[in-house]
């Protein structure tokens, strides 16, 4: 269930960063291209709903090697995508010297 929160969680996060990206002025206060957004990581939290899901259904049915064996191939691969997003996170906040969302709330009222 956890994973499942998780999932919708970045979804939601996503959907709330498009906001503010799509809020920005270009030219006015700067913009801000986040590498994040731009790879969709706030998307890939649908593998943590999907893995979730197959982890509660696995736990249900016994004796289910297929479903089982989808849901540990699952579980490894949002291991992979939490390494890659962190990474990028990283990289984003290492690279990046100013953000324009602190202007944010003037940009939306002009």
């Amino acid at each position: 269930v956890i994973q499942i929160m998780l999932g919708v969680y970045h979804v939601l996060m996503w959907y709330f960063l498009l906001l503010l990206y799509m809020g920005q002025i270009k030219g006015v206060f700067g913009t801000y291209e986040p590498l994040t957004y731009k790879m969709g990581t706030g998307l890939w939290g649908l593998a943590f709903i999907f893995s979730g899901t197959f982890t509660i259904r696995a736990a249900k049915v016994q004796n289910n090697k297929y479903l089982l064996l989808c849901a540990l191939s699952l579980n490894i691969l949002c291991i992979i995508v939490t390494i890659i997003a962190a990474s990028l996170t990283i990289v984003e906040l290492a690279h990046f010297r100013s953000v324009s969302y602190r202007n944010y709330g003037q940009a939306v009222s002009n």
